[in-house]
This record gives C-alpha cells, structure tokens and sequence, in this order.
C-alpha cells in the first residue's frame, strides 16, 4: 500500500521543518558563542591597554620622584626652593621636601651614653602617657638590648629572660640596625600602644645630637629638659614671620648658646644639654612623590653629606593609593 499521498506530502513538510528550526537554533548558538567571545576578547584587550597605561605612568611617576631628589640632594638647593615643586604638561608633577635627619633623637645615641642620656627617653614615654615606673622599665630593657653584656641593668630583661620565653638569640647585645628591631624588646608593645606614630620621633641614621633648628617643640623639650612653652617659642621664633616651616624666611641659629639661652637653660646643665643638641646634622632626608594620571610614586632618601659631596645611607621606595 502506498499510503495517502497527502499525509506523506504533510510529514515530509513537517520533516523539511524540523531540519530548518534546529539548523536555526545552531546557527543562534554559534552566533551567541562568537558574540561571546568577542565580547571576552574585546574586554582582555581593554585590561591589556589599561594595564599598559597604569605601567607606562607607574614608570613615569617614578621617574618624577627621582627628578625631585636629584634636585634636593644639590648642596646647594636650600628648604623652600621653588625647584623643589614643578608641574608639567599632562598634569604630571613632583614635589620634593628637604628636612634634616637629626630632626629625631637617635636612639642608638641615647643609648649609648645611658648614664646621662637615659632621662630624655624616660621624659618622652611619661609624656607619651606611660607611668614613671613603666617608662624607666622600658628604658632598662633598651638598655640590656643594646649593651654587649649580660648584666641585667635594674630590673631589665637580658638573655635569661628571652630564653624563658623561647627567643634564643636575643637580645643582640649590639646597636638597633632598625627601628623594626625595637619592637622586639621586652614591655615595648606599651610604647607602642601610647604613641602608635612612636617612629616618628626617632632616627638611627642622624650624627647623634638632635638638630635644634629642625626638631620639632616637643623632642626640643625632652632633649634639653626645658619647659615645653620655652620650646615652642624657639619653634615659633625659628619658623619666620609665616610661621611656616621648611621656607625661604625660617631663622636658622648658627650658634647653639643663643639657642641655649632662649630656652632658659642653667649655666650648669649647659654642658650636659649641648652635647644633645646640635645647629646642623651631616644628613638630609629627602621626601620625593611623582606623580602621573592618577598614579603617585614617593621616594623617601636619606644622604650624608661630607662638604658638598653625598652619600645615599637610606634609600626606600612606596606607590601612593
């Protein structure tokens, strides 16, 4: 029998049908899967071009930073010279700052001579907000950190104490060589607590003495035991008529008795004082940010100089969010 011929007409057309709507929904898979691919190349390419852009100004930013400490560290480009800022075509721009780096006390020095040194520490930490007794703990167990023997200076912490708490190897028994090491000294975590921005008021890379005409009131007053208000006049009367640090008009004292005497220093502690402080340190420390599109660089250096030739001792680098 050869069936309707109709029917077969009707199944042939609903095959034919068929065939045309999957080959349809082929055709619109292919072309979604390519339109997403498309889509995922054109987006690696936008991350390839902006990753590009952000390397090409993370290199020019870093170049800016490095132009502002190659003009700071001249011998002869003072605070507040108008070279230390400069701004370019395309909003690219640096700006470099000059201070000195005996601005802070060096712990190592106060350590050092301990029997006369050691109340300038214990004067900052109570004004931190430590206890007397604390503060003089604290500076007994910097002491035993740094000193080459084993004797517990009063109730400090030498290598028995560390060794009951399972740290070997310490303490070094020599000089910081960081102030990463200072955290590691026994009760330093309340110094810590007091102050968080603790680091701010100490250097290792100064010549010892504090520089007068660059510390701020209050290291001035711990290191010369003076009052805080005599202090702050200094500041006041060294910052210039706009009273402004780090211009073209702050009043550097060039001799170290006129400073004395504006603080109000006794004629007997004159000797102990001046060996503290000093009218200029050897070595600058040298703030540097460049700065490109939305990317900023800062370069922290510190030079030592000798006449007027300089000696990178510090060099650190971090990119700005």
């Amino acid at each position: 029998m050869n069936g309707n011929p109709t029917s077969q007409a009707g199944w042939k057309r609903t095959r034919r049908s068929g065939r045309r709507g999957s080959a349809l929904i082929a055709i619109l898979w292919i072309v979604s899967i390519l339109s997403l691919a498309v889509f995922s190349a054109t987006q690696f390419l936008f991350i390839e071009l902006e990753s590009d852009s952000n390397a090409s100004a993370l290199f020019q930013a870093e170049l800016l930073a490095d132009r502002g400490i190659t003009i700071a560290a001249h011998s002869q480009v003072k605070k507040g010279d108008r070279l230390l800022s400069q701004s370019f075509r395309g909003g690219d721009s640096f700006s470099a700052r000059i201070s000195s780096e005996g601005d802070r006390l060096n712990l190592n020095a106060l350590l050092e001579n301990t029997e006369a040194d050691r109340i300038v520490l214990e004067e900052l930490f109570y004004q931190w907000g430590l206890r007397r007794d604390e503060a003089v703990d604290v500076v007994d167990n910097l002491i035993d950190w740094v000193d080459a023997d084993d004797q517990v200076t009063n109730v400090g912490a030498e290598r028995s104490y560390y060794y009951n708490i399972d740290r070997l190897n310490h303490p070094f028994n020599r000089p910081f060589d960081s102030l990463n090491e200072v955290l590691l000294v026994k009760d330093f975590e309340k110094v810590v607590a007091a102050n968080p921005s603790w680091r701010q008021a100490f250097t290792l890379l100064s010549a010892g003495p504090l520089d007068i005409n660059e510390a701020p009131a209050e290291l001035i007053s711990v290191a010369c035991q003076c009052e805080i208000e005599a202090a702050q006049e200094l500041v006041s009367i060294r910052n210039g008529l706009d009273q402004t640090p780090g211009t073209l008009d702050d009043l550097r004292f060039e001799d170290l008795q006129a400073a004395l005497d504006l603080l109000g220093i006794p004629a007997g502690f004159v000797e102990a004082i001046s060996a503290r402080v000093s009218t200029e340190d050897p070595s600058k420390r040298i703030l540097s940010v460049g700065r490109s599109g939305a990317i900023s660089v800062e370069r922290s250096v510190t030079v030592q100089y000798t006449g007027d030739r300089g000696t990178i001792i510090h060099w650190a680098s971090r990119r700005m969010e």
